[in-house]
Protein backbone atom coordinates (compact mmCIF):
# COMPACT_ATOMS: atom_id res chain seq x y z
CA UNK A 1 0.00 0.00 0.00
CA UNK A 2 1.52 3.64 -0.92
CA UNK A 3 2.18 5.45 1.91
CA UNK A 4 4.71 7.88 3.22
CA UNK A 5 7.18 5.46 4.04
CA UNK A 6 7.01 3.81 0.48
CA UNK A 7 7.31 7.31 -1.13
CA UNK A 8 10.63 7.87 1.23
CA UNK A 9 12.07 4.82 0.17
CA UNK A 10 11.67 5.30 -3.28
CA UNK A 11 13.28 8.52 -3.27
CA UNK A 12 15.93 7.27 -1.20
CA UNK A 13 16.18 4.10 -3.52
CA UNK A 14 16.61 6.83 -6.90
CA UNK A 15 19.76 8.56 -4.41
CA UNK A 16 21.17 5.32 -4.27
CA UNK A 17 20.88 4.63 -7.49
CA UNK A 18 22.51 7.84 -8.54
CA UNK A 19 25.66 7.39 -5.80
CA UNK A 20 26.11 3.80 -6.90
CA UNK A 21 25.92 4.82 -10.68
CA UNK A 22 28.73 7.49 -9.63
CA UNK A 23 31.32 5.38 -7.80
CA UNK A 24 31.27 2.83 -10.39
CA UNK A 25 32.18 4.91 -13.15
CA UNK A 26 34.32 6.79 -10.87
CA UNK A 27 32.47 10.67 -10.97
CA UNK A 28 32.28 10.20 -15.09
CA UNK A 29 28.95 10.04 -14.65
CA UNK A 30 27.60 12.80 -11.36
CA UNK A 31 24.96 11.09 -8.96
CA UNK A 32 22.40 14.20 -9.15
CA UNK A 33 22.45 13.48 -12.81
CA UNK A 34 21.79 9.69 -12.60
CA UNK A 35 19.21 10.21 -9.91
CA UNK A 36 17.58 12.68 -11.79
CA UNK A 37 16.89 10.45 -14.16
CA UNK A 38 15.74 7.67 -12.51
CA UNK A 39 13.49 10.17 -10.72
CA UNK A 40 12.04 11.02 -14.40
CA UNK A 41 11.73 7.85 -15.62
CA UNK A 42 10.25 6.94 -12.55
CA UNK A 43 7.00 10.06 -13.16
CA UNK A 44 7.05 8.80 -16.97
CA UNK A 45 5.92 4.67 -15.42
CA UNK A 46 5.07 4.14 -12.02
CA UNK A 47 6.06 6.92 -9.59
CA UNK A 48 2.61 8.70 -8.37
CA UNK A 49 2.87 12.53 -9.38
CA UNK A 50 2.49 13.82 -5.44
CA UNK A 51 6.06 11.27 -4.44
CA UNK A 52 8.28 14.06 -3.20
CA UNK A 53 5.60 16.22 -1.64
CA UNK A 54 4.21 12.46 0.41
CA UNK A 55 7.99 12.11 1.34
CA UNK A 56 7.70 15.02 3.26
CA UNK A 57 11.11 16.00 2.02
CA UNK A 58 10.14 19.07 0.56
CA UNK A 59 9.08 20.77 4.28
CA UNK A 60 12.68 19.23 5.43
CA UNK A 61 14.47 20.25 2.45
CA UNK A 62 12.98 24.17 2.37
CA UNK A 63 13.38 24.45 6.20
CA UNK A 64 16.49 22.82 8.47
CA UNK A 65 17.80 20.97 5.38
CA UNK A 66 18.46 24.67 3.44
CA UNK A 67 19.76 26.29 6.50
CA UNK A 68 22.31 23.36 6.99
CA UNK A 69 23.36 23.83 3.53
CA UNK A 70 24.23 27.59 4.18
CA UNK A 71 26.08 26.52 7.70
CA UNK A 72 28.00 23.78 6.23
CA UNK A 73 29.08 26.14 2.88
CA UNK A 74 29.97 29.04 5.35
CA UNK A 75 32.39 27.24 7.53
CA UNK A 76 34.22 25.51 4.75
CA UNK A 77 34.61 28.86 3.17
CA UNK A 78 38.41 29.93 3.83
CA UNK A 79 39.10 33.80 4.40
CA UNK A 80 42.21 33.20 3.17
CA UNK A 81 41.92 31.19 -0.18
CA UNK A 82 39.11 33.29 -1.00
CA UNK A 83 41.65 36.45 -0.79
CA UNK A 84 44.56 34.13 -2.53
CA UNK A 85 42.48 33.17 -5.59
CA UNK A 86 41.23 36.87 -5.75
CA UNK A 87 41.10 36.60 -9.65
CA UNK A 88 39.00 33.54 -9.54
CA UNK A 89 36.49 35.49 -7.26
CA UNK A 90 36.96 38.79 -9.60
CA UNK A 91 36.23 36.39 -12.93
CA UNK A 92 33.21 34.51 -11.51
CA UNK A 93 31.55 37.42 -10.44
CA UNK A 94 32.18 39.51 -13.85
CA UNK A 95 30.47 36.02 -15.21
CA UNK A 96 27.63 36.18 -13.75
CA UNK A 97 26.74 39.92 -13.52
CA UNK A 98 27.39 39.49 -17.40
CA UNK A 99 25.25 36.96 -17.46
CA UNK A 100 22.71 39.02 -15.50
CA UNK A 101 22.62 41.94 -17.58
CA UNK A 102 22.28 40.05 -20.83
CA UNK A 103 19.55 37.99 -19.71
CA UNK A 104 17.74 40.92 -18.56
CA UNK A 105 18.32 43.07 -21.59
CA UNK A 106 17.57 40.36 -24.21
CA UNK A 107 15.36 37.67 -22.66
CA UNK A 108 12.28 39.96 -21.92
CA UNK A 109 12.27 40.96 -25.78
CA UNK A 110 11.50 36.89 -26.07
CA UNK A 111 9.70 35.69 -22.98
CA UNK A 112 7.68 37.67 -19.79
CA UNK A 113 10.47 39.72 -17.13
CA UNK A 114 8.89 37.56 -14.59
CA UNK A 115 10.39 34.14 -15.87
CA UNK A 116 13.32 36.09 -16.50
CA UNK A 117 13.73 37.15 -13.15
CA UNK A 118 12.52 33.81 -11.63
CA UNK A 119 14.84 32.19 -13.89
CA UNK A 120 18.19 33.91 -13.56
CA UNK A 121 18.64 32.89 -10.00
CA UNK A 122 18.44 29.48 -10.61
CA UNK A 123 20.38 29.57 -13.44
CA UNK A 124 23.53 31.12 -11.11
CA UNK A 125 23.06 30.22 -7.69
CA UNK A 126 21.44 26.39 -7.64
CA UNK A 127 19.07 25.05 -5.34
CA UNK A 128 19.02 27.46 -2.56
CA UNK A 129 18.68 29.85 -5.44
CA UNK A 130 15.65 28.34 -7.01
CA UNK A 131 13.92 27.32 -3.34
CA UNK A 132 14.35 30.88 -2.76
CA UNK A 133 13.04 32.41 -6.34
CA UNK A 134 10.29 29.56 -6.04
CA UNK A 135 8.66 30.82 -2.42
CA UNK A 136 9.25 34.32 -3.56
CA UNK A 137 7.28 34.13 -6.89
CA UNK A 138 4.61 31.31 -5.03
CA UNK A 139 4.34 34.62 -2.13
CA UNK A 140 3.41 37.31 -5.24
CA UNK A 141 1.04 34.73 -6.63
CA UNK A 142 3.19 33.93 -9.63
CA UNK A 143 2.48 30.22 -10.05
CA UNK A 144 3.83 30.00 -13.61
CA UNK A 145 7.24 32.06 -12.33
CA UNK A 146 7.42 29.70 -9.30
CA UNK A 147 7.16 26.54 -11.79
CA UNK A 148 9.30 28.23 -14.27
CA UNK A 149 12.38 28.33 -11.02
CA UNK A 150 12.47 24.66 -10.03
CA UNK A 151 12.04 24.27 -14.19
CA UNK A 152 15.06 26.30 -15.15
CA UNK A 153 17.25 24.63 -12.24
CA UNK A 154 16.51 20.60 -13.70
CA UNK A 155 17.22 21.59 -17.07
CA UNK A 156 20.28 23.44 -16.75
CA UNK A 157 21.49 20.40 -14.46
CA UNK A 158 20.81 17.77 -16.97
CA UNK A 159 23.34 19.94 -19.49
CA UNK A 160 25.56 21.25 -16.30
CA UNK A 161 26.48 18.20 -14.57
CA UNK A 162 27.93 16.02 -17.23
CA UNK A 163 29.93 18.69 -18.71
CA UNK A 164 30.99 19.85 -15.03
CA UNK A 165 31.79 16.31 -14.26
CA UNK A 166 33.87 15.95 -17.69
CA UNK A 167 35.86 18.99 -16.76
CA UNK A 168 36.36 18.39 -13.49
CA UNK A 169 37.88 14.75 -14.89
CA UNK A 170 40.13 16.04 -17.39
CA UNK A 171 41.53 18.39 -14.98
CA UNK A 172 42.52 16.33 -12.28
CA UNK A 173 43.79 14.33 -14.84
CA UNK A 174 46.20 16.73 -15.76
CA UNK A 175 46.68 18.21 -12.00
CA UNK A 176 47.66 14.37 -11.18
CA UNK A 177 50.43 14.13 -14.51
CA UNK A 178 52.05 17.52 -13.20
CA UNK A 179 52.22 16.12 -9.86
CA UNK A 180 53.83 12.71 -11.02
CA UNK A 181 56.56 14.64 -13.51
CA UNK A 182 57.23 16.74 -10.41
CA UNK A 183 55.70 19.97 -12.02
CA UNK A 184 54.26 20.67 -9.32
CA UNK A 185 54.62 20.05 -5.65
CA UNK A 186 52.02 19.82 -2.66
CA UNK A 187 51.78 22.91 -0.43
CA UNK A 188 50.77 21.50 3.08
CA UNK A 189 47.72 22.48 4.20
CA UNK A 190 47.12 23.15 8.01
CA UNK A 191 44.10 21.97 9.44
CA UNK A 192 43.60 24.83 11.96
CA UNK A 193 40.20 26.50 12.16
CA UNK A 194 40.68 30.26 11.07
CA UNK A 195 39.86 32.37 13.96
CA UNK A 196 38.46 35.79 12.61
CA UNK A 197 37.18 37.78 15.28
CA UNK A 198 35.90 41.63 15.36
CA UNK A 199 38.24 43.76 16.65
CA UNK A 200 36.83 46.50 19.53
CA UNK A 201 37.96 49.99 19.59
CA UNK A 202 39.72 50.54 23.18
CA UNK A 203 36.68 51.97 25.63
CA UNK A 204 37.57 55.29 26.51
CA UNK A 205 38.12 56.09 30.36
Amino acid sequence: MYNFMLAFVACAAAYIIGEVVSTLTKAWVPSVFVTAIVMLIGYWTVFPTEMITDSQLIPFGSTVGIYLCLTHMGTVISIQQLIDQWKTVVVCLAGLAGMCLLCLGVCPLIMDRAYVISGLPPLTGGIIAAVTMQTAAAEKGLADAALFAIAMYCVQGFAGYPLTAACLQLEGKKMLKAYRSGDVKAVAVSNKVENWRLRRPPRRS
